[in-house]
């Protein structure tokens, strides 16, 4: 296995300013855009939100371009599993200014439920890493 120990802390110290953005933003409403920061370039609120969505998408495209400098390119399960990532991000962006009393609220459809919703999906993703561990196991005895 890859030691990546030193990429994680990094990726933990940016996903950690993340969290805090989203929970400092979440109840922010389009009267609250014209609220000035000490940013000069993101001198408003509004500008803060639109550059907060926008500045990863910018660092990821140029760390694209960095890998493939460094001949780090991903292969094609590696592609696959980015991709993974990037519905992970979308699941999590489903899930901004959620709250704890919304997790068992039915929908007017009469459909799941957050919490249902959210341990299908647990279950589901500890069973792709068990078969996974067990096909590779195979493989690899």
């Amino acid at each position: 296995m890859t030691n990546r120990t030193e990429l994680t802390t990094l990726l933990a110290e940016i996903r950690q300013a993340r969290e805090e953005t989203l929970t400092t933003l979440a109840d922010v409403t389009e009267a609250d855009f014209n609220i000035p920061t000490p940013l000069n370039r993101w001198d408003s609120l509004r500008r803060v939100l639109l550059r907060f969505g926008e500045h990863l998408r910018e660092h990821a495209s140029q760390l694209e371009g960095i890998r493939a400098a460094i001949g780090k390119s991903p292969t094609p399960p590696q592609r696959m599993l980015a991709e993974a990532e990037l519905a992970w991000g979308k699941l999590l962006a489903t899930t901004v200014n959620l709250t704890d009393s919304d997790l068992d609220t039915v929908p007017a459809d009469g459909g799941w439920t957050v919490r249902e919703a959210l341990q299908h999906m647990a279950a589901v993703e500890q069973s792709y890493l068990e078969g996974a561990r067990a096909g590779l196991r195979k493989i690899n005895n």
